[in-house]
């Protein structure tokens, strides 16, 4: 008979080969579908090579990056906080990259590209981070962290 704790691992371990198939699934169906549906028979032909390789591929790549990136920093937010809940909001982070967006868009009057508003987000959303982790000073005090993000976050 099994243990309790090994059925969970085996369980745990079918769980995170299901998924790692889906996302491998997901993968292989952003690089067929598009405009023009190439089957991967067709990957190494030119129009393949254009498509698949050149375009989509790279598009792929960085959302799963992007997705994976998101997914750890949410659980490594919710760690840090003990609190299951926990987001970007709760720091004020996401309410200084709108500020950024806002100020990029006023100040550039709408002429700015998309990457540079992007950018002007990110930075918003780092001023803010910067500006409570240097009123918050011991840093292993998240209490106080977590109290100004909301303060500066409303204000925001």
């Amino acid at each position: 008979m099994l243990t309790f704790a090994r059925q969970q691992q085996r369980r745990n371990v079918r769980w995170l080969l299901s998924l790692s198939l889906l996302v491998l699934l997901a993968t292989l169906l952003s690089l067929c579908a598009g405009e023009q549906w190439i089957a991967p028979g067709d990957w190494l032909s030119a129009r393949g090579e254009l498509f698949v390789w050149q375009i989509r591929l790279p598009r792929t790549l960085a959302v799963l990056l992007v997705g994976a990136a998101l997914a750890l920093s949410g659980a490594v937010m919710q760690a840090l906080f003990e609190n299951p809940l926990a987001e970007p909001g709760l720091l004020g982070v996401s309410n200084g990259a709108g500020v950024g967006l806002i100020a990029a868009v006023l100040l550039g009057q709408g002429q700015l590209p998309g990457w540079a508003l992007g950018l002007c987000a990110i930075a918003g959303a780092l001023t803010i981070t910067l500006i409570l982790l240097r009123f918050c000073a011991p840093p292993s005090l998240y209490q106080p962290l977590v109290v100004s993000g909301r303060r500066a976050g409303h204000y925001l």
